[in-house]
């Protein structure tokens, strides 16, 4: 207010100067000068008395105007606190309005052009309400509505860390667990293997040789060499030999198996004493079976027989232990090639001896 009335005296003055001249000039257009004019007069009449000191400012304040000053009232905490809390809200009016205190400044040129104007003194900022100070708080970005990725894709690889981890650690738990289940084994085999060696057994292999075949109208019969082999360590004591002849079909395995399981225990071919270790034993024989029994293959009106032969060896060993061996051979013409295939029998051609006769090794055989 004290710069308001100080422009206000300055603006009256000037106007109070140019009054005078456009009077004083009047006044000589009008009346004609004298001859000699007095020197103590200055411009108009009503001017006579009034005289302008050098240096020296006469300042006319005219009645002060009654103006309201906005009014700034701080907020209720609650307000406020939303206002902090809101970070897209703009400033209130009341907010904007410290700031537009400068705005007389605007009037600053128009006082500096007179001569004689004082410096116009700067409003004093008042005390800083809570509103001005949410205004120049920094407003924090808007939050975005999309997901939280940043926060949700670290968490799950740390979860996924803390699985492995778990599962590798577990792991490593059950491998120790193996280990300390495999050491006392490994421990009680060393014992195993420090113990003195079993007891010596024998072990029997057989070897069969077909020599010839003879079929008549009653029956089929043929002759065959048989070795046995020791090749264990201990004698084989009593042993019960068993030989049987089968037809070659679908059904031979099962009548094979069937007869390995009952030989040397219900029927028994040949007996003999003993074998010792590392010794070989050869014995000769025949297996013959009824006309009846056969059954020919009939091929081109042809009745063609291929004969299987089944050998078991039963025997005792140690101490009223049992061992057994059995194996089993396919006979067949051999042919005047030598070839892996041999030629069956033909039997619908009466009497007939086969003495060039082979034999091959079955599938079916067992040693325990």
């Amino acid at each position: 207010m004290k710069a308001f009335g100080i422009r206000t005296s300055v603006a009256a003055m000037g106007a109070l100067l140019l009054l005078a001249g456009a009077g004083h000039a009047r006044a000589q257009g009008n009346t004609a000068a004298p001859a000699n004019p007095p020197t103590t007069t200055i411009g108009p009449p009503q001017l006579r008395d009034f005289s302008i000191q050098p240096r020296q400012r006469i300042v006319t304040q005219p009645p002060p105007v009654q103006t309201q000053p906005p009014t700034i009232a701080a907020p209720p905490p609650v307000a406020a606190a939303q206002q902090q809390r809101a970070p897209a809200t703009r400033p209130t009016p009341e907010a904007r309005a410290p700031a537009a205190a400068p705005a007389p400044q605007a009037a600053a040129p128009a006082a500096e052009s007179a001569p004689a104007a004082a410096p116009v003194p700067q409003a004093q900022p008042g005390p800083e309400t809570p509103a001005a100070k949410a205004a120049k708080a920094p407003v924090p970005a808007p939050e975005s509505s999309a997901f939280p990725w940043a926060y949700v894709i670290p968490g799950a690889l740390l979860a996924l860390l803390a699985f492995a981890l778990f599962r590798r650690r577990r792991r490593s738990a059950e491998i120790g667990e193996a280990v300390e289940a495999v050491v006392p084994e490994v421990s009680a085999r060393a014992a195993i293997g420090a113990r003195p060696e079993p007891v010596p057994r024998p072990w029997l292999e057989l070897e069969l040789k077909a020599e010839r075949l003879a079929s008549t109208d009653a029956e089929s019969v043929v002759q065959f060499e048989l070795e046995i082999v020791n090749a264990g360590t201990a004698p084989a004591r009593n042993l019960r030999v068993d030989v049987k002849m089968f037809n070659a079909g679908q059904e031979q395995d099962k009548e094979i198996g069937a007869f390995f399981r009952i030989a040397g225990r219900e029927s028994t071919k040949c007996s003999l004493p003993g074998v010792h270790a590392d010794t070989t034993v050869a014995i000769k024989g025949e297996v013959a079976m009824a006309r009846a029994d056969m059954r020919a293959v009939v091929l081109e009106n042809k009745y063609l027989f291929v004969p299987v032969i089944a050998v078991n060896v039963l025997y005792d060993w140690g101490d009223g232990r049992t061992g057994q061996t059995s194996k089993s051979y396919v006979v067949g013409r051999e042919l005047e090639q030598p070839s892996a295939k041999m030629g069956a029998f033909r039997v619908d051609q009466g009497p007939r001896i086969w003495r060039t006769v082979g034999q091959r090794q079955h599938k079916l055989a067992r040693r325990v």
